[in-house]
């Protein structure tokens, strides 16, 4: 990684788990002498002596501001404990601050860096950008999540074009509906945290900053090729339950067969000793 100058600072923001139990990270800042505002969607944590802040949002993801990378994976082991469904992959996005006259975020061509710049060291500042840097973290979480339920299942409709079935088992069918489901539940209970959340409705005057980090990120249009992927999903479901019930009906015309033909046997039978 590129050499910070002195005058940048790290920003990172990580997705660990699908939710954080928020008053548990509360007390435990608190009893190590930290500051901390607890609010419904987020912790907010600070320290006296020490230019560092952290941002723990209910949907599982955090944002530190300050910290060194040691001190970064320690929280991380930290908050094992406080993680609902905690994460196999955890997701970051790196990026560094400084102090100018306005505040932005940019590329730094010549570091290859995402510089977010502050004309004030305020934390509601920071906050604002927070939002939009989670946000962008656990947009990643849900874009692996459901490419990864795509390419799993992606030689489905060849299959039914090639040979008319999918060569799974009935139940092996079954479970690929509940992974699938489960991938597309999960991202739509969770499709409020992607929202303009209630903070800027009453700080209007910081919703700019989360409108252009948003921009910069390029949430909007990662959003809206989200949706279309859980359109394909979808017609994956579609397919899938299709195949179910073609399986069934198959099933029912085999045991409707049998019985015919064991009606006729026994008609033969009784024919026969007459």
């Amino acid at each position: 990684m590129v050499q910070l100058p002195k005058s940048f600072s790290r920003c990172i923001s990580y997705c660990t788990a699908s939710g954080y139990n928020l008053a548990g990270i509360a007390h435990f800042f608190k009893k190590r002498g930290y500051s901390v505002r607890l609010s419904r969607d987020l912790v907010q944590v600070s320290h006296t002596r020490r230019p560092v802040e952290l941002f723990f949002f209910i949907h599982g993801c955090f944002v530190s501001w300050g910290l060194t990378k040691n001190q970064e994976q320690k929280i991380l082991e930290q908050l094992q404990e406080f993680a609902n469904l905690p994460l196999e992959k955890i997701e970051s996005d790196f990026f560094c601050y400084t102090m100018g006259e306005e505040t932005s975020i940019d590329t730094e061509e010549r570091l290859r860096l995402d510089v977010i710049t502050l004309d004030t060291d305020s934390s509601l500042v920071k906050l604002a950008f927070s939002y939009a840097l989670a946000q962008s973290t656990k947009l990643e979480t849900f874009e692996e999540a459901i490419q990864t339920a795509i390419r799993k299942n992606s030689y489905l409709p060849q299959e039914i074009a090639s040979h008319g079935i999918i060569s799974l088992s009935r139940s092996a069918i079954f479970k690929r509906i509940g992974e699938i489901f489960l991938v597309r539940s999960s991202i739509n209970l969770n499709s409020e945290y992607l929202d303009v959340p209630e903070f800027f409705w009453r700080n209007p005057n910081l919703e700019p900053i989360f409108v252009s980090a948003k921009k910069f990120l390029d949430i909007p249009s990662r959003v809206m090729a989200l949706n279309q992927k859980l359109d394909v999903l979808q017609e994956l479901l579609h397919i899938l339950h299709i195949q179910v019930q073609q399986s069934h009906s198959n099933l029912l015309e085999s045991i409707i067969i049998i019985l015919i033909l064991v009606e006729i046997m026994i008609s033969l039978f009784k024919f026969h000793l007459w």
